[in-house]
């Protein structure tokens, strides 16, 4: 009887263990954020909202998918938009792109530094003349690690 529970504990905290490895989640705050307009060399640059203040980053344990969640207003973390992820093991870097339309903005994260950056870039044609205006949304900021 005691083999058998010495046994069920093992295997209890063996499996998680496991489990508790499967993730990495860190929560991130957001320093800077800034949108711009670029037409003929004249640039323009404001404080905007379009990225909130405090996001939390689900990696799964390999980094190739990222669940970025967002705070609402109960003060919760809802998971809002998915990204496929590469490392790049030489300089500890993680680049993640969108996995549907329904969020355009790309993350590079530092697995050294805990620093991230958020990208948008949009192209508005005017007239049909072309490419004449673009719109650039930029965030950047610090995470920490809460596994």
């Amino acid at each position: 009887m005691i083999k058998l529970k010495l046994f069920l504990y093992i295997f209890i905290s063996f499996i998680l263990s496991i489990e508790g490895q499967a993730e990495n989640n860190f929560e991130c705050l957001t320093e800077t954020r800034v949108s711009g307009l670029f037409q003929f060399q004249r640039k323009f640059l404001k404080e905007t909202e379009f990225f909130p203040h405090k996001t939390v980053f689900n990696f799964n344990k390999q980094f190739s998918l990222l669940t970025e969640k967002e705070s609402t207003r109960e003060k919760k973390f809802e998971a809002k938009y998915k990204f496929d992820c590469k490392k790049n093991k030489e300089l500890n870097l993680i680049q993640c792109s969108p996995v549907d339309k329904n969020n355009t903005y790309n993350i590079k994260f530092s697995l050294v530094s805990l620093r991230y950056r958020k990208t948008l870039i949009t192209d508005y044609w005017i007239n049909g003349k072309g490419n004449e205006v673009d719109y650039v949304h930029i965030a950047h900021g610090y995470c920490y690690t809460i596994d």
